[in-house]
């Protein structure tokens, strides 16, 4: 009987760090500006509220209510003037948290999610915010929600990137005086100070290319949107941590050969893997080779090498048989008339006899064809992130480039 108690209690503790871990009857606040909010129609697919990924992912976790108070064009300093004048309060975002007042004392969960448009607009006025200015607002935003609701969980949300002229705008000065880039580490630094767990896309490996953009600028597509929500969904179940701040942040090293083949280039990329962990880093291996007896090479590889019980080792192939997945799981692959498929038996990639690539992609569609060499870099600049560390071989060695060189 007693074993059977305490089997009962670890249950017990366990269903309710579950619930804990879950939106179930609980309601959601969203504060933000367009991007999660929904814009109208842009080529005939940006979504517009109901499939947004806070909305979807209220979805996925059995919300109660969602609530989204987010509008286009607004900001932590403005909002759109036509809303201040029609409804009679400031559309700032302290103007919202004391107009939604009621909503936010009745909320398990507020999503905060602005800073693009902090970034590329002035004051309504017409005068301009620092780069202090945004972490005071911020900062004072956070405790006004908190004052209303000590109880409320916050989650801060790094949505976007934000492309100009069909390049990433991580080092453009808005505006304001401060590049996209400071403006994300500002955000960051408020978060992390006032203990509010941060939900940043890149750590799902999304936002780092263009083509994920509607706009070619800062509004998600929807296949992206529902991504964005499978990954929030990840995130708010393995209780506000993204896989990146599970297991640690990773240096890349982009590995151009057959990792399963000794080479000089395989024994260099494994002595800085060493070095880099005395250093308490933890390293990922990207590569390119489709293996018939991945998970037995893999192995042999593993034990024949004296390499870090932490490293990390993503092949492109495994990646999109199951992009959405964030353990070491494998997938077994089969090659059939051209076409591979997952371990559910799902076909992902297509061979075409030009030895072409298409990719199918989240909503079922095949891209255009493409070369391996298309398919590799196409990867890479999606996978990569700008936070990233990443290391390529030149010259004979490893060395460490910008992420914007890939």
């Amino acid at each position: 009987m007693e074993v059977k108690s305490k089997v009962k209690k670890i249950l017990g503790q366990w269903r309710h760090k579950k619930v804990q871990n879950d939106w179930t009857n609980k309601n959601v606040v969203v504060f933000g500006d367009s991007i999660v909010a929904g814009q109208e129609l842009v080529r005939e697919e940006t979504p517009y509220r109901d499939a947004v990924y806070a909305k979807l992912a209220s979805y996925y976790l059995n919300a109660h209510k969602l609530e989204n108070f987010a509008e286009t064009g607004t900001g932590q300093f403005k909002g759109q003037h036509h809303l201040d004048h029609l409804t009679g309060w400031t559309h700032s975002f302290e103007g919202s948290i004391q107009h939604y007042r009621q909503e936010i004392q009745q909320a398990d969960v507020v999503l905060i999610a602005y800073g693009n448009n902090d970034w590329k607009q002035p004051n309504p006025d017409g005068s301009l915010h620092t780069l202090d200015e945004v972490k005071v607002k911020l900062r004072e935003n956070i405790k006004r929600i908190r004052l209303i609701n000590r109880h409320v969980q916050l989650v801060g949300i790094l949505e976007t990137l934000a492309f100009r002229k069909h390049k990433p705008a991580w080092h453009l000065e808005g505006p304001n005086g401060f590049t996209y880039q400071e403006m994300l580490s500002a955000f960051i630094d408020v978060y992390h100070e006032c203990d509010v767990p941060i939900f940043d896309i890149r750590d799902y490996h999304l936002g780092n290319h263009m083509d994920e953009y509607v706009d070619d600028r800062d509004h998600f597509t929807l296949s992206i949107h529902k991504q964005i929500a499978k990954s929030l969904t990840d995130f708010v179940r393995h209780g506000y941590h993204s896989p990146t701040q599970r297991f640690g942040e990773t240096i890349k090293f982009i590995f151009p050969d057959n990792l399963f083949e000794d080479s000089k280039m395989q024994q260099s990329l494994f002595s800085e893997i060493r070095k880099q962990s005395l250093q308490g880093k933890r390293a990922e291996i990207l590569w390119f080779v489709l293996d018939k007896n991945y998970q037995a090479n893999l192995d042999d590889l593993l034990s024949k090498n004296k390499l870090p019980t932490d490293l990390k080792i993503t092949n492109i192939y495994q990646y999109y048989a199951a992009p959405l997945r964030y353990t070491s799981e494998l997938d077994e692959l089969s090659l059939k008339e051209g076409k591979l498929f997952n371990s559910n038996y799902v076909p992902f990639i297509r061979f075409s006899k030009e030895n072409q690539i298409s990719v199918k992609d989240f909503d079922d569609n095949w891209s255009d064809t493409m070369t391996s060499e298309q398919f590799n870099k196409l990867w890479l600049k999606h996978y990569i992130s700008l936070k990233d560390q990443v290391y390529v071989w030149r010259n004979n060695q490893f060395g460490r480039v910008e992420p914007l060189e890939i």
